[in-house]
């Protein structure tokens, strides 16, 4: 069976061919396939045969709603395009320019680099992401929908070839959560490894439902003990990245960032003792041994050694889910969708604050939760035995934070 030529490829133009008329003028002459898979035939002229194809290329891209600039034009790789997207996000944070710079190292230029920037279809990129794992498609998609547009903002294509991809699968998160009756027994576990550090981050994770970074980044100056009811502001968050190293990052990403969070009486209650003993030298909350900041791959590995084998699936994140789960079965559904509601959230002014106001007493409910009402087996006053060590020296490891 016969077969036709092949088609030309969408945002493209076949064989120019060029004549001279009788004026002395020359005429280029092609068949352009627009982004809708329509064909047609453009002409145009100039005094010679090089001015003449340069207009209908100009023609071209003016027909596709694509031109070229100087940085890049319609037919510079797809690799060309990552890099000058990634060197303007100037304002994105070091482990998200992390997680970009291997997206586009490890799977986008490998995969299809060398593809021009007109050359990239939507249906290429969804039967692409769509042959991913769901981390790395979720990150590629950041990345191609930024890179792709720019490129539409450049005018080098006419529209995002993102902007038409299917939804990509997202499998929930199943973090479980410690059950009412398991949460006594979890601190009486984390009470025998006698380190005052690891006891008192647990407890204040799951009385303000903190992620660990943030706790761990708290600082005097965030503290306001008298203050009626006493609070503390969510400033910045403990980081790691290749570029930067372990540092403490300003918090500004929400809009609930820097706000007052009313302080349930049992954190209220650990931020005094540790006031007392390391509020006068030292500006973080939590510090190690040797009166630094105390990463969070450090104390994940603290929790390991802690948790005992009934215990083995606990992290610091699971005591923030514990905390939503308390409010849910407390206060019903919807003020838990309050604390734990979406990505971002965090018990800020929203739930210890407004809600506060408005008479929800999820202070209470904490308060109530994990107020000790049994006595350790290995203390007879009911209260933890801890180390007096100030906790953990940094030095002990060099992982990189993401533990």
């Amino acid at each position: 069976m016969a077969r036709g030529r092949p088609a030309t490829p969408l945002g493209s133009y076949g064989e120019i061919n060029t004549k001279e008329l009788a004026t002395g003028r020359h005429q280029a002459e092609t068949r352009l396939r627009l982004w809708n898979g329509d064909t047609v035939r453009l002409q145009a002229r100039g005094k010679s045969k090089t001015a003449a194809v340069n207009a209908l290329k100009t023609k071209c891209a003016e027909r596709l709603g694509a031109t070229d600039t100087e940085v890049l034009t319609t037919t510079s790789p797809v690799s060309a395009l990552m890099e000058h997207w990634i060197e303007t996000k100037t304002k994105i944070r070091p482990q998200t320019r992390e997680r970009y710079r291997n997206a586009i190292d490890n799977h986008i230029i490998p995969a299809f680099g060398n593809m021009r920037i007109n050359e990239v279809t939507p249906a290429f990129l969804n039967q692409w992401l769509h042959g991913k794992t769901q981390g790395v498609a979720s990150n590629a998609r950041s990345v191609l929908n930024g890179a792709f547009n720019m490129a539409t903002r450049y005018g080098l294509i006419p529209a995002n070839p993102m902007a038409v991809i299917e939804p990509l699968a997202v499998a929930p998160k199943d973090v479980r959560a410690l059950a009412v009756e398991e949460i006594q027994p979890f601190r009486e576990q984390i009470a025998r490894s006698k380190d005052e550090l690891l006891i008192d981050v647990t407890d204040f994770c799951l009385a303000t439902g903190l992620r660990a970074g943030e706790v761990l980044a708290l600082r005097w100056e965030d503290v306001d003990l008298e203050h009626e009811p006493p609070i503390m502001r969510v400033t910045g968050t403990l980081t790691y990245s290749k570029e930067t190293g372990h540092v403490r990052q300003e918090e500004g990403k929400t809009t609930t960032a820097g706000r007052p969070i009313q302080l349930p009486a049992v954190a209220v209650e650990i931020l005094q003792r540790r006031h007392r003993k390391f509020g006068e030298h030292l500006e973080m909350v939590f510090p190690s041994g040797s009166g630094t900041y105390v990463w969070e791959n450090n104390l994940n590995r603290l929790l390991r050694e802690a948790r005992g084998e009934r215990f083995n699936w606990v992290t610091i994140h699971s005591l923030r889910k514990t905390l939503g789960s308390v409010v849910a079965d407390e206060l019903g559904p919807h003020k838990a969708a309050d604390v734990l509601g979406h990505a971002d959230s965090r018990l800020t002014e929203t739930v210890y604050y407004q809600r506060n106001r408005r008479g929800v007493p999820i202070g209470e409910v904490v308060d109530q939760v994990l107020k000790v009402s049994k006595k350790s087996p290995d203390n007879a006053t009911g209260q933890p035995e801890v180390s007096s060590e100030g906790g953990i020296d940094n030095s002990v490891t060099s992982n990189n934070g993401n533990g």
